[in-house]
């Protein structure tokens, strides 16, 4: 179960991008990657070369956006504004259509067959759809001579238009390029300067056009004005005389004493405001006992000061003289008289000023109201003639309307006439198109740079995937990060000369004794301490070998492992449990008997099918023949006090057992084992086959110690980021090979 909980937890990891990875794959694609850049970029630059030749020719118009006007007048069709859109206006307008036409007619394009189709010889496109419209039923109606004619126009428009080029030169600037691309350089250079000096004369007849038309317009509505103005004037004057309206500075008599009454009325009741807002705040200072000393009047009272000063003098006499002769003395009798009569004056001379006060209010709003009673007495003169009034206002508001426009109408008028004879264009050419030197198209270093990118992008995309539709495992990453269980071992492939001893070939379990010191000897030493360590506290006693497929070296691995566990000194006995097809006894030469299905069944002792392996010193529990009910003989009570007995026995029980995926053997024997040694050939052994049966054990809860990974090529797994053909010689004087 935690296998199958660390496979889902690897699953789901995201993907982080391994440089190195990356640089691995291309090396092992290497081939198919040139493959792809060579016959791409040979393709490119094969079509490029049978290209036509194209010239381009650029001519420079600025928009000027200064005023050069010979006269200080608004001329009637303005210039241009050199804002971004006035600029892409202007673009529009060199790509039109009709200034297009004047430039085919101008130079007689509609008789170059680079321009005009129908004076081109038809191509094998063009005869094939005319063959094809042959086998249509019936013959097509010919058009008109006018439709004919348009058609030709339409395509000559457009053929001009596919090869000119109008853009702007910069972000910010006002000058507009004209580039025009041809067959030959000389024709390119001749159109653009074509195209150039007819869009200034196209803006030229525009102005005239325009100032033309509002000089005739202007002259015929001038008279209509004028016979207005003269009309709407003398209705004023009758209207005024009728009325009896007398007017001085622009308003009339009573208008202006009833807005001086009213002034002076405003200006009265301010006053009024704060003559009442003083005479309260005096009232509120007595009522409230604080004394009116603090007032602005009474501050800058000359005799209140005065009278201020005196008692000060007094008080501090009064002080002296206390302190000198006492309260009863005559002179202190005296000065005490005189301060007391001081204060009285104050009294007096503070009542004065708050008399004075109301005075002020009650004067200021007899004033507000004289001028109030006169205000309604001119209001109710001036009231009998506001309609008369009225009636002037609205037909002087008239004649000075019509006055007005016939003046603004009268001075554009004479404007426009003078500017007939001095309208210039709004651009001007900055620079003439010149011959182009060599082609602008194709331009074959860009070609060939952009077909050997391209080659390059899709050699990378069928590197990468190739490699996605690689599906085996490369690598103790590859392998650890797929399936969640650590790498116990990786067991080199011996085959070919590499296995060769004294020049005789070697299987691996042979190769493991001839050379225990050898790199395949190592990776066995490598595999059990891998078992060791997987439980460091109580070693596992009885190792199953299991795989997700046949043919994955899982017997090989179990052969060897106990071979080399046996040289150690160590009492290992290997049991062939795969009753559908056992391998061990065959890998070892050994020709039992009897075996495991034997032994289970009662027929012989343990004694009589354990064998010896001369070579080693291990035991071999064979399996000589089959049996129909595999996964209830592996899981019998029997079978689990044979292992028990086995672990008792020797140091290290080894049992190999059929694939996880075909038969459910392996995950009965393996809830009966200490731990399994799940075995994946590097390379072959597809990823989702291997993942399918961890994730199997996980749910039988088989304990899987690890993986080992068996028959490494040794000569290409640099390329998959393992230990590679360089890394063995230079380690070679660890090894004994």
């Amino acid at each position: 179960m935690e296998q199958a909980e660390q496979l889902s937890a690897a699953e789901t990891d995201d993907v982080e991008i391994d440089i190195a990875e990356i640089i691995r794959a291309l090396r092992r694609r290497r081939w198919a990657l040139a493959g792809c850049v060579l016959l791409i970029t040979s393709l490119v630059l094969l079509v490029t070369f049978q290209l036509t030749p194209l010239y381009t020719a650029s001519a420079e118009v600025l928009i000027d956006p200064r005023d050069r006007n010979v006269a200080d007048l608004d001329s009637v069709l303005s210039g241009l504004s050199p804002d971004a859109s006035t600029i892409e206006s202007q673009i529009q307008v060199i790509r039109s259509r009709s200034l297009a036409l004047r430039t085919i007619e101008t130079l007689g394009l509609e008789s170059d067959p680079e321009f005009n189709p129908a004076l081109r010889e038809p191509g094998a496109v063009a005869e094939l759809m005319g063959w094809l419209r042959g086998l249509a039923p019936g013959e097509p109606e010919a058009p008109s001579e006018e439709t004919r004619l348009a058609l030709e126009q339409t395509r000559l428009v457009e053929s001009f238009s596919e090869a000119l080029s109008v853009s702007r030169v910069g972000r910010s600037s006002y000058v507009i390029s004209i580039a025009f691309t041809s067959e030959q350089p000389a024709k390119a250079a001749r159109v653009a300067n074509a195209l150039a000096e007819l869009y200034l004369v196209e803006q030229l007849e525009a102005k005239f056009e325009a100032t033309e038309r509002a000089t005739d317009w202007l002259n015929e509505r001038l008279g209509a004005l004028r016979a207005e103005v003269e009309k709407s004037e003398r209705l004023v004057e009758a209207y005024r005389s009728e009325h009896g309206l007398v007017v001085s500075l622009g308003v009339t008599v009573d208008e202006q004493q009833l807005s001086e009454i009213n002034a002076q009325l405003i200006l009265s009741r301010a006053h009024l405001a704060e003559s009442q807002a003083r005479f309260r705040h005096v009232n509120g200072l007595l009522a409230s006992g604080s004394g009116v000393d603090s007032l602005a009047e009474v501050l800058a009272s000359e005799v209140i000061q005065d009278l201020r000063r005196k008692q000060a003098e007094l008080a501090r006499e009064q002080a002296e003289l206390k302190s000198r002769y006492g309260d009863r003395h005559p002179r202190m009798i005296n000065v005490r008289a005189q301060s007391e009569d001081l204060a009285l004056q104050i009294d007096a001379e503070l009542k004065r000023i708050v008399t004075n006060l109301e005075n002020e209010v009650m004067v200021a709003r007899s004033r507000v109201g004289s001028l109030e009673e006169g205000l309604a007495d001119e209001q109710s003169q001036r009231s009998a003639g506001e309609e008369a009034r009225i009636g002037l206002r609205e037909l002087s508001r008239q004649a000075a309307a019509n006055r007005a426009l016939y003046e603004s109408f009268l001075g554009r008028f004479k404007e426009t006439s003078e500017q007939q004879g001095i309208q210039e264009a709004d651009a001007r050419i900055i620079s003439q198109a010149a011959v182009p030197a060599g082609p602008s198209y194709p331009r074959k270093g860009l070609f060939a740079a952009a077909g050997f990118l391209a080659s390059l992008l899709v050699g990378l995309g069928m590197v990468f995937l190739l490699e996605r539709l690689d599906n085996g495992f490369r690598s103790s990453r590859q392998l650890e990060d797929a399936l969640g269980l650590p790498l116990l071992a990786s067991i080199p492939e011996i085959a070919g000369a590499d296995s060769e001893v004294d020049g005789v070939a070697l299987s691996p379990p042979d190769y493991v004794l001839a050379r225990p010191l050898s790199v395949y000897g190592e990776a066995m030493r490598g595999l059990r301490t891998g078992l060791l360590l997987s439980n460091v506290d109580v070693p596992p006693r009885a190792v199953i070998f299991s795989s997700s497929l046949p043919s994955e070296g899982k017997t090989t691995s179990a052969i060897s492992l106990a071979r080399s566990v046996a040289l150690s000194g160590k009492r290992v006995v290997l049991v062939d449990a795969d009753l559908r097809r056992p391998a061990v006894a065959r890998g070892l030469g050994l020709k039992p008997e009897a075996g495991l299905v034997e032994y289970l069944a009662g027929e012989v002792s343990l004694d009589e099918v354990l064998l010896d392996d001369a070579d080693s010193g291990m035991r071999v529990l064979p399996t000589i023949q089959g049996a129909g009910n595999a996964p209830d003989l592996l899981g019998s009570e029997s079978m689990r006090t044979l292992l028990e007995k086995l672990k008792t026995d020797f140091d290290l029980v080894l049992v190999d057992s059929p694939p996880v995926l075909l038969v459910s053997d392996a995950m009965v024997l393996g809830r009966i084992c200490d731990k399994m040694v799940f075995v994946v050939k590097w390379e072959e052994t597809p990823r989702q086959a291997a993942q399918e049966a961890v994730r199997r054990l996980g749910q039988f809860g088989v304990d899987v110690a690890g993986v080992a990974m068996s028959r490494i090529d040794t000569k290409r797994g640099a390329e998959y980021g393992g230990y590679g053909d360089s890394y063995y010689r230079n380690a070679s004087k660890y090894y004994v090979n």
